[in-house]
């Protein structure tokens, strides 16, 4: 794997005047069955759950569980985006909830998996804010000329303890954004903001910082995710099921996309908050008008309600 150099410090100031802007050339949804799972020995996980809650009395979520891991969902994605993935030198992981399989990260298999040499980083345990941080490192160094291509992967694992206190994955499903100069819906950077009131499903978006939080830019559009509950300044487009904490807002993207429904292009804000941890977050696409560009339909669509 490679180290990770500062952004731009990789390329001349040449270089760095020839890089396109960032876009997303594809959006593309995967749900994942059982049928998806490298095994079911899962005695590993077992042990490793009860050194951290202690014994427990039921392991029916677990038994009766799809167990998909992310090194599950690493394979297939890498194999049926296999024919895109060749001039990829960023690829960036993104976890909502921890993984059934917990031996390793998705990233180290994908070292294996993907073609040339990669830049390759996870992030985990940021809640809603995970994927909008990915995407705002991905944006950055594409923007400067680090690097060419990006793939963002979003994913969720049902298999999990009871916990009440989180929001459970209703299914295992995951979603890859490729970004290059090609694209055809340009981006703007990413933004994450802290509410410093603590949690934000007792700050109604009617309180006058939007569903950006302190960044709530004006847009022709909304794609709202589930933990946007209030009033919404702006039309929304598309909402994000529940039960999806992580993933939900970018599966509702990639619905929009789909839709030959003759939609006006425009400026359209992707923006949800967390339900437990202080984040609002946004970020500004220009989609195109009408039916998105076959590079952006996704695939594996008919898994996707």
């Amino acid at each position: 794997m490679p180290l990770t150099p500062p952004p731009g410090t990789r390329r001349s100031p040449a270089a760095r005047e020839r890089a396109a802007g960032p876009s997303i050339e594809r959006v593309i949804p995967f749900a994942f069955t059982a049928a998806d799972s490298g095994g079911n020995d899962t005695r590993a996980f077992r042990d490793h759950v009860e050194s951290v809650y202690g014994t427990l009395p039921d392991f029916s979520w677990l038994e009766d569980g799809t167990a998909v891991s992310y090194h599950d969902m690493a394979r297939v994605i890498a194999r049926e985006l296999a024919a895109e993935l060749a001039d990829v030198d960023l690829v960036i992981t993104v976890d909502g909830s921890p993984d059934c399989r917990h031996q390793s990260f998705p990233s180290c298999l994908l070292s294996d998996l993907m073609p040339g040499d990669p830049m390759l980083l996870g992030i985990s345990e940021q809640g809603v804010a995970g994927p909008f941080t990915a995407l705002r490192v991905a944006y950055d160094r594409l923007a400067d000329g680090s690097s060419r291509r990006a793939l963002v992967l979003v994913m969720e694992q049902s298999t999990l303890p009871p916990d009440d206190r989180a929001v459970r994955p209703a299914r295992d499903v995951a979603v890859a954004l490729l970004l290059g100069p090609d694209g055809a819906i340009p981006l703007e950077r990413p933004v994450v903001t802290v509410d410093g009131r603590g949690r934000m499903a007792d700050a109604p978006e009617a309180a006058g910082d939007g569903p950006g939080g302190p960044y709530a830019p004006r847009a022709d559009g909304v794609v709202a995710g589930a933990g946007l509950t209030g009033p919404l300044r702006d039309t929304v487009l598309a909402r994000a099921e529940p039960g999806h904490p992580c993933a939900g807002v970018w599966l509702a993207l990639a619905e929009l996309l789909e839709r030959a429904d003759g939609r006006p292009g425009g400026r359209v804000l992707i923006a949800d908050r967390d339900p437990v941890l202080p984040y609002h977050c946004g970020l500004l696409l220009t989609l195109p008008a009408g039916r998105a560009p076959a590079r952006v339909a996704p695939r594996r669509k008919e898994l996707v309600p």
